[in-house]
């Protein structure tokens, strides 16, 4: 029955009827349904209701956090992957359908819930641990965001947002730029779609600035980092993997900013591909993304400046854009 029709019922029942009906409903319960029963029925009697809804709320959230926790945990010591006591072999490949469904419950809590912080907090877990699954095998897969249903650029962009849906702080813009330029990568996605993803969410001149700032701190402290360790280490390589992906950010920015001649000094500058011509291309790709006709043939010009030759496309299309630009004007 619909609710309404429920009322319509219980307005005409005889009282001693209605408590029986009420009993032997009571009856059909399940103990762990009963025990909630309960504290809805005495809260009802008691006028209540209110308290028992937030009641129940906590309840669903601290039970939600324990089960993702705990997932996190047994992923993370290989427990969906490996053979093991901890979880059953023919529960391991049902990972995908928890990860669903814990996505499902904590996108539904908004940023004036009293567990915003704390659901945002297990988002973003989630999502390094999806992203940590690209680069180490956790489950049993070869691209666990295709497993789970979401593009990598989707997942990112939500747990973006939910963070920036309780306002912009320094702190939150330097932790998703962070996310958007680092990690493990989905088969199917480049660094270039979050980070697409987040400056789409950066709606203002002051957060965008601030974000080119942030960039540049992190490529600091790893430049700084690089010079306490061995050049053909393995974190080495990821540490200038990270670099160029915060410069491709700041160029990305700055061509929005029309700040077109800082952004490129500065990429050029800070780049570790060691080929310049190398550096030109994927600042002309970056353009591509961000840019205007303007710019590119701007950054291309300023490559020829440093004396580099750009590739037989390149030229092509150098000279495609400037036709181009001819007939725009």
């Amino acid at each position: 029955m619909k609710v309404q029709e429920l009322r319509q019922i219980i307005s005409s029942a005889d009282r001693v009827l209605l408590e029986k009906a009420f009993v032997e409903t009571y009856k059909q319960l399940t103990k762990s349904q009963k025990e909630e029963a309960d504290v809805l029925i005495q809260a009802v009697l008691s006028g209540d209701m209110e308290k028992t809804k937030k009641k129940k709320e906590t309840v669903n959230f601290e039970d939600l956090e324990k089960q993702i926790l705990t997932f996190i945990g047994n992923a993370k010591a290989g427990n969906y992957f490996a053979p093991n006591r901890v979880i059953p072999k023919s529960q391991r490949p049902k990972w995908r359908f928890l990860v669903k469904g814990y996505l499902k419950e904590l996108e539904k809590i908004k940023s004036d819930s009293e567990y915003y912080e704390r659901a945002l907090n297990l988002l973003t877990k989630l999502y390094e641990l999806i992203c940590q699954a690209c680069q180490y095998y956790l489950f049993s897969t070869d691209d666990p965001f295709r497993s789970i249903g979401w593009l990598q650029g989707d997942f990112y962009h939500l747990v973006a947002a939910k963070t920036f849906e309780g306002g912009y702080t320094r702190e939150k813009i330097a932790k998703m730029a962070e996310l958007a330029c680092t990690g493990g990568l989905s088969r199917i996605s480049l660094h270039y779609d979050q980070e697409m993803e987040f400056i789409s969410l950066l709606h203002t001149s002051d957060v965008k600035e601030i974000a080119v700032e942030e960039c540049k701190e992190a490529i600091r402290k790893r430049k700084e980092k690089l010079t306490s360790i061995k050049e053909d280490s393995h974190l080495a390589f990821y540490l200038r993997e990270d670099i160029d992906n915060f410069c491709d950010l700041i160029l990305a920015i700055s061509l929005l900013q029309a700040e077109t001649e800082q952004g490129v000094k500065y990429y050029f500058k800070n780049c570790m591909e060691s080929r310049k011509e190398i550096i030109l291309y994927k600042a002309l790709e970056v353009a591509d993304l961000t840019g205007t006709n303007e710019q590119w043939i701007e950054i291309y010009k300023y490559g020829l400046a440093k004396k580099i030759k750009p590739r037989e496309s390149l030229i092509r299309e150098y000279q495609d854009r400037i036709k181009e630009k001819k007939k725009d004007e």
